[in-house]
């Protein structure tokens, strides 16, 4: 099988067309023709994957962030992102990134948070369009509680739920039951949350005057991290190539190296 049939499953899941303008995702190193027997998943390309993906002896990965994400002026091995290149480079590992088009696609990381807290989505919170096929994709995804439950059992739940290994939380003045979600960095869409309806919000890498509005709003705000809030979707995009993909003498593995780096003291 060629890397390119794989890029063509995703594309047609996730449209690479719906990227956002200053996203880098697709085929970002190798070949489209390259000929591939085994997969690693991943959210990020770093040093660990690299290592496991050679174990496993995979000829590609797939990610959510890209790897090369701002233009780069050298490829050294003192440089971070340089490093991991050359050794894909010289490991002949191919790299297709799903980022942004993974965002926004309907069943993407949105969604894939939201059910993770139990809830189904019941559409985007910033709708974009729709696809050349007709499909609407956005970003974000809300959804409403069987029941209302209190802001904090309400934040506790999400840490249990995405195995955070911390939060950082405003705590609303009112029961939870209309939940918006971001994965990933989505503070700038707070608006949107409170213009919703949403007496609590889940997304990561709040600043702190988003968090300042949110305790002025009386919404209960989580950033569970950006990790915890994404790293779910690559769980189930793993799933669906295995499904896809079922029976074409192609594996599939997740990573199991590649894990939260940062604790909470």
């Amino acid at each position: 099988m060629k890397a390119q049939e794989i890029y063509q499953y995703i594309d047609k899941i996730a449209p690479f067309s719906t990227q956002l303008d200053y996203d880098n995702a697709g085929l970002l190193m190798g070949s489209m023709e390259m000929d591939v027997e085994r997969v690693l998943v991943t959210l990020d390309v770093t040093p660990e994957a690299v290592k496991e993906a050679a174990r496993r002896k995979c000829q590609l990965i797939v990610s959510h962030h890209p790897l090369i994400f701002h233009g780069l002026k050298s490829v050294t091995p003192d440089d971070p992102t340089g490093a991991v290149v050359l050794e894909l480079a010289r490991r002949g590992i191919t790299v297709i990134s799903a980022h942004t088009n993974l965002d926004q696609a309907s069943g993407g990381v949105s969604d894939v948070l939201l059910g993770r807290l139990g809830i189904t989505s019941e559409g985007f919170l910033e709708p974009a369009g729709q696809t050349a096929g007709g499909k609407p994709y956005g970003m974000g995804a809300v959804g409403v509680l069987e029941r209302a439950v209190p802001p904090k059992e309400f934040a506790k739940s999400v840490k249990t739920a995405l195995n955070a290994r911390g939060l950082r939380v405003v705590l609303g003045n009112r029961p939870v039951k209309k939940v918006a979600v971001c994965g990933g960095a989505g503070g700038d869409l707070l608006q949107k949350a409170a213009n919703w309806g949403a007496d609590a919000y889940v997304t990561a890498d709040v600043k702190y005057h988003e968090f300042l509005e949110a305790y002025q709003r009386g919404i209960t705000l989580v950033d569970g991290g950006h990790f915890a809030t994404e790293d779910p979707a690559m769980d189930t995009l793993w799933e669906k190539l295995n499904e896809a993909f079922s029976g074409c003498g192609i594996e599939f593995f997740r990573t199991q190296k590649h894990k939260e780096v940062y604790f909470s003291l």
